[in-house]
């Protein structure tokens, strides 16, 4: 599916894109809250600044995608693949990343209060990554 077509369906008020093959493509900075792209394919696309509040991205694969600086607010990620992401500076408060892969992601500044981490553990408040490690501050 290209870009614009995703972007004229979800602005009628479709939300299911479950399955979709959106490889390869931009959608920077765009307002898709709500979205449901449960199994489809992003990979290698560029979501830079992507608002994702409370999307549904399960079994999503968004390996090797630029998706700094997204918003993933109460998404649901789980058993997605973020395999070589790059999550710098994303907003994961509160995401339900359970199961996800998180091999060779870049998560450097991106706030991971109270989110649900792959191995089912949740993450404390004003968790923020810096550099490689996690900073929990109080």
């Amino acid at each position: 599916m290209k870009s614009t077509e995703l972007l004229q369906q979800y602005a009628a008020g479709r939300r299911d894109f479950i399955n979709i093959n959106c490889r390869d493509r931009d959608l920077s900075w765009e307002d898709l809250r709500g979205i449901d792209l449960s199994h489809a394919d992003l990979s290698i696309s560029v979501l830079e600044g992507v608002d994702l509040t409370a999307a549904i991205l399960i079994e999503t694969d968004l390996s090797r995608t630029d998706l700094s600086a997204a918003n993933f607010y109460q998404a649901n990620l789980c058993f997605a693949d973020l395999r070589g992401a790059d999550l710098r500076g994303a907003e994961l408060t509160n995401a339900n990343l359970l199961g996800a892969d998180l091999r060779g992601a870049s998560l450097a500044g991106a706030d991971l209060s109270g989110a649900v981490i792959p191995n089912g553990n949740i993450m404390p408040e004003r968790t923020i990554i810096r550099g490689r490690k996690t900073i929990t501050s109080y």
